[in-house]
């Protein structure tokens, strides 16, 4: 897990509340109270503790500090922020470790390791001469390495700023530490002036004339004096000043040279990321509803159908037998799958089974009761298993047109097992072509706009094919229609209107796929929902939506690409991921199973033999460790399963071993040309029986 999410974990444990974290290239932590907004900068060399005690110190501040304006208030409007800074930093990390004794240790080696690389700048410095604040900044904080010396009058102070527990006796404290800091100015400068005076007064005549005449020498040192420096270094530069809280003069030396050693451990050869997150789809407007893609579909295939002259009405006319033949062929597959998948359950229930005896005597035993000691009854008791849904999502790009009717016949296999065993399921297609079934899809948008978002595209569309809730007769019309519109991207059968293949969006169809997925689990009432893929590459770059000024100086909502070095943020998790690609993708599924934490993420990838190595190294939880096993797997099944960081099985099926119905083919009556044709077809039936089963295995 990287370092920025564990410390956004931390802060959130800490505060007890979905804070937003952000790392960034600034240079000291900060919480913005409104907004509960904790930025982190990007540390470099920095201690597992010392990061620890600044998310803490800065969640205190969180938990603890107002969001009023009391600088506003009449009567605080005069104490400088440094002075309130100090004293809340002192009652909030006190709060901390009461809260969280464990941090106690944590704070201790924290501020230790800084004061050995002198965050506070006080080699060969004697505390003890230093400012009434800063003396008291350290005793807070590094206190227990100094014997830091306070007189009667600023020890109780001290006191009163230990025993602080609201944030009011911290603005009083305040009030009080800067007064006691304007009277000791005071009367340093009262102090000093006296002793001026009395150097005067006992000067002789001769020793006055020089500085008279130096006065009067003019030049570019006229108007100075050469009154003595104040000799305030116990006080340090920042004392003087009186009234004048805005100046740095009464800013403390300790806490600058802290936050200027801080700011040193700055990486700063990295990048602030780019924070985004998951936008909230309407669905209403991004799915098209299975009733109305199934009518869409009949209307055009029946009449396609009726006509006998037409060339398209051939072609139509022998897919549908063709279909019926295939859904034949399918069902012994589909009933030893059943089979295995009840054998499952039954293994799975007998697991979840415990037996107990009872008190009561078993009649059929007390025979054997001389060398039988069980002969009470047993009562066995099966613990509840969990219950699955599923949505099936499948690429609708044009990558997939020469083997999209191959897919389409794994995906019915797959349907066909969820109907027998009564899983509920929906079957979806993710297009950009579909925005034909809206009244106006250019008026609106599928999700409202909200800066950092991910972009999703007006045309993008859900499609519903297939739903486990239709009736059996049209349950079997659409998957016969379904299979119709696989083969019209390469036979001579017309494509409905809206279903022609796009792009490949694959990224927008996971963030709305995990909204699916919350819904459909909820309206069936199951305990799990898994979400199961059907793609054949990577999907297309992702936008953002950002907001940009024109020459005009508008400011206009715009998208941009999501770049490199950014981070997904969905609620209290955060994803790093890059430009694009696998990274992405896998952190937006990473971020989904936020939301629906009892579900499975499954992908079937179609993909070259060759490409399962880039596909393994890309999504596999062991990227390396586990490459042979893999091998290995694809050489003896043809197809190979692995567990992924984010998807939780991949499925990797080559091109060449899709077919679901490869037949017995041989080129002549030649023994090594039959023996040739056999090996072929069982290596096919092979891949695809192990597929099926893999994934039979995680549903079960």
């Amino acid at each position: 897990m990287a370092t920025t999410e564990i410390q956004g974990m931390l802060a959130r444990l800490l505060a007890t509340e979905n804070l937003i974290v952000e790392h960034r290239q600034v240079a000291t932590a900060s919480f913005d109270i409104d907004r509960r907004l904790l930025t982190l900068p990007i540390w470099d060399n920095v201690q597992q503790y010392v990061y620890d005690m600044l998310v803490a110190h800065e969640v205190g501040h969180a938990l603890f500090t107002e969001t009023r304006e009391w600088s506003k208030e009449e009567e605080y409007k005069d104490v400088p922020f440094s002075y309130v800074n100090i004293v809340e930093d002192a009652r909030i990390e006190k709060l901390m470790k009461k809260r969280y004794p464990g941090l106690t240790k944590d704070f201790h080696k924290g501020y230790r390791d800084m004061n050995e690389r002198d965050f506070f700048e006080l080699k060969d410095k004697n505390v003890n001469k230093l400012s009434y604040i800063d003396r008291v900044n350290l005793y807070f904080k590094v206190g227990s390495f100094y014997d830091i010396e306070f007189n009667d009058a600023e020890n109780e102070i001290v006191t009163r700023i230990s025993n602080a527990e609201t944030f009011e006796d911290v603005l009083v404290l305040a009030k009080a530490a800067y007064a006691l800091h304007k009277e000791q100015c005071e009367k340093a400068t009262q102090s000093v002036s006296e002793n001026v005076e009395g150097n005067t007064d006992g000067q002789s005549d001769t020793h006055q004339q020089p500085q008279q005449n130096e006065q009067q020498s003019g030049g570019e040192d006229e108007g100075e004096t050469d009154e003595p420096e104040a000799q305030d270094e116990e006080f340090g530069d920042d004392d003087m000043g009186g009234d004048h809280h805005d100046s740095k003069i009464d800013e403390p030396q300790t806490q600058r040279s802290f936050d200027r050693n801080l700011e040193d451990l700055r990486n700063e050869h990295a990048s602030s990321p780019t924070y985004i997150t998951l936008p909230d789809v309407d669905l209403d407007k991004v799915i098209v509803p299975v009733d109305v893609i199934s009518k869409h579909m009949s209307s055009l295939y029946d009449e396609v159908r009726a006509d006998d002259g037409s060339n398209q009405g051939y072609w139509v006319r022998g897919f549908d037998e063709e279909y019926r033949e295939y859904k034949k062929t399918s069902s012994k597959e589909v009933n030893t799958l059943v089979k295995e998948f009840e054998m499952r359950k039954s293994a799975d229930a007998y697991a979840r089974t415990t037996v107990s005896r009872t008190g009561v005597l078993d009649t059929t035993k007390l025979h054997t009761y001389k060398y039988n000691e069980d002969v009470f009854r047993k009562v066995s008791t099966t613990t509840n298993g969990k219950n699955h849904s599923l949505v099936f999502v499948l690429d609708w790009s044009g990558s997939m047109a020469h083997e999209m009717l191959n897919t389409v016949k794994q995906l019915f296999q797959l349907v066909w097992f969820c109907r027998k065993v009564n899983i509920p399921f929906e079957v979806y297609a993710f297009t950009n072509e579909a925005w034909v079934f809206s009244d106006d899809p250019e008026s609106h948008r599928n999700t409202k706009w909200r800066k950092n978002d991910i972009t999703i595209d007006k045309k993008f569309r859900m499609v519903n094919i297939i739903s486990s809730s239709m009736k059996s007769i049209d349950f079997d019309t659409q998957l016969k229609n379904l299979y119709l519109t696989a083969a019209s991207f390469t036979y001579n059968i017309p494509t409905p209107c809206g279903m022609g293949l796009s792009g490949t969006p694959i990224n927008e169809a996971i963030i709305c796929a995990g909204q699916i997925a919350k819904q459909f689990q909820k309206k069936t009432n199951t305990q799990k929902c898994n979400i199961v893929f059907l793609t054949d590459g990577e999907g297309n770059y992702s936008g953002m939506n950002v907001i940009r000024t024109g020459y005009d100086d508008i400011e206009r909502e715009c998208a941009v690409m999501v770049r490199y070095n950014s981070i997904i943020r969905h609620k209290s998790h955060t994803f790093d991921c890059n430009c694009g690609g696998p990274s992405l993708t896998d952190a937006l599924v990473r971020a989904i199973k936020v939301d629906n934490r009892n579900s499975n993420v499954m992908s079937f990838r179609l993909c070259q033999s060759s490409d399962m190595i880039s596909l393994y190294r890309w999504y596999g939880t062991d990227a390396y460790e586990g490459y042979d096993e893999m091998k290995n797997e694809l050489k003896k099944y043809g197809s190979v399963s692995f567990k992924g960081n984010g998807f939780d099985r991949w499925f990797g099926i080559p091109i060449k071993n899709l077919s679901v119905d490869t037949e017995f083919e041989v080129e002549s009556d030649k023994k090594s040309d039959v023996s040739k044709a056999f090996r072929k077809m069982h290596k096919n039936k092979k891949a695809n029986k192990y597929i099926t089963k893999s994934f039979m295995e995680q549903v079960a």
